[in-house]
């Protein structure tokens, strides 16, 4: 059952050695990382051990995946776009320089956002092969990849017909995307070669496309109501800005992720691939625990907030800096948006509405409830370093309108 998503399952046994057992871990956190399932049976013998790592690294490259033939393409191009993912954050500060040097629009995915600094005149938005970063990549004579896993876009056709670059650290075992040419190896140091020589790009190409996209995605909100976008802007405003952001599944992700500002990697940590609901208390934990008396903000919809209340208490107990931000409009929106008419209705998506602010007071934490931008920004400008729940109350209108702009 678990051979689909482990990289070996394995029972250990009353023969198990602990040499054996060393070896599942060593193979476990080998290159590409991942998952080893061990069952522990004592009646059982040891079943065979796990296969060579050498199995899942790659020992040899085809020719043509070098860094000559990149090069060839790159000197051929006039519009290359780059697009950097989650496998550059270990290289974020070479990779950034040499984005830098080379001038041309960067889009960044969800995971990877902030290694490109989201304010700069290179930083493109994101990249989720939707419907938002097309304009762009339309232009684009050579698409290269830093980085990026292709769990992080979403599965929809690639569109794309010019030639792809791919940057990482191990070779791409998906066929998500044609490949030209890959070259494995030091992140950090094969974007430093690759990005070289001129292109047509105006500098500021990039960021010009993001401020369109975020143009259009500002008026998503209907006039006079409190919206997403208006909660997210005011969230930006009053948020401090050394603040860790966790960002849980939903569709508000789709208003705060074009939006928040990512000045550096690892600030603003989403789910992905799966991207379960309930992820942005927990990982808000997590971040408050590994980053001490760091501010933290976790921005949450009301479906993810429901399915790990309990960890408010945590949040008190442990008297973490944590602003935990609720959307809620008492409904799966995302699901809803989506759903056919033969699947429930309203009701299979809607709730009836939960005071979370009363919740989070009945554990010890500090709440209030905002129905209004103003509300919002003068809950966060003066929450200080107490854990805090803002049980904003809005309207999902916008939502469809985010979707459509964005995954089109």
């Amino acid at each position: 059952m678990l051979a689909p998503v482990t990289k070996a399952s394995m029972v250990l046994g009353a023969q198990t050695t602990t040499d054996e057992l060393a070896k599942a871990i060593d193979f476990a956190m080998a290159v590409p990382a991942g998952c080893v399932h061990l069952d522990y049976d004592t009646t059982a013998d040891a079943e065979p051990q796990p296969a060579p790592v050498d199995d899942w690294v790659s020992s040899e490259l085809d020719a043509a995946n070098s860094l000559s033939a990149a090069n060839a393409l790159m000197a051929e191009a006039e519009r290359p776009v780059i697009i950097v993912g989650v496998g550059a954050t270990p290289d974020a500060a070479s990779v950034r320089a040499a984005v830098e040097r080379f001038g041309a629009p960067a889009l960044t995915t969800y995971q990877g956002i902030g290694i490109v600094d989201s304010e700069c005149e290179l930083n493109a938005g994101l990249f989720t092969n939707g419907a938002s970063e097309r304009a762009l990549l339309d232009q684009a004579d050579l698409i290269v990849l830093v980085g990026v896993d292709f769990v992080e876009p979403i599965p929809a056709p690639w569109t794309y017909a010019v030639p792809v670059v791919s940057i990482g650290p191990r070779p791409v075992s998906d066929d998500y995307l044609p490949i030209a040419v890959e070259l494995i190896g030091d992140v950090g140091a094969l974007t430093t070669n690759l990005l070289v020589g001129p292109h047509t790009w105006d500098r500021s190409a990039g960021a010009a496309h993001c401020h369109a996209v975020r143009s259009q995605l500002a008026e998503a909100d209907p006039p006079d109501v409190f919206g997403p976008v208006d909660l997210v802007r005011s969230c930006i405003e009053a948020a401090p800005s050394d603040a860790t952001v966790t960002v849980d599944a939903g569709a508000h992700f789709l208003a705060i992720m074009p939006f928040w500002p990512a000045r550096d990697p690892q600030r603003v940590l989403i789910s992905n691939g799966l991207a379960t609901m309930g992820y942005a208390v927990p990982a808000a934990i997590g971040a408050a625990l590994a980053r001490p008396a760091e501010p933290i903000v976790a921005l949450t919809g009301d479906g993810g907030i429901g399915m790990c209340l309990a960890e408010l208490e945590t949040i008190v107990r442990l008297d973490l800096p944590i602003t935990v931000v609720v959307f809620n409009d008492a409904t799966l929106s995302l699901i809803k948006i989506k759903q056919r008419d033969d699947h429930g209705g309203p009701s299979a998506v809607g709730y009836v509405p939960t005071d979370f602010a009363a919740v989070a007071r009945a554990m010890g934490m500090s709440a209030i409830v905002a129905t209004t931008s103003a509300e919002v920004v003068a809950a966060l400008g003066a929450s200080g370093a107490d854990p805090l729940l803002i049980d904003a109350r809005i309207d999902p209108q916008a939502y469809p309108e985010l979707i459509r702009i964005t995954r089109g």
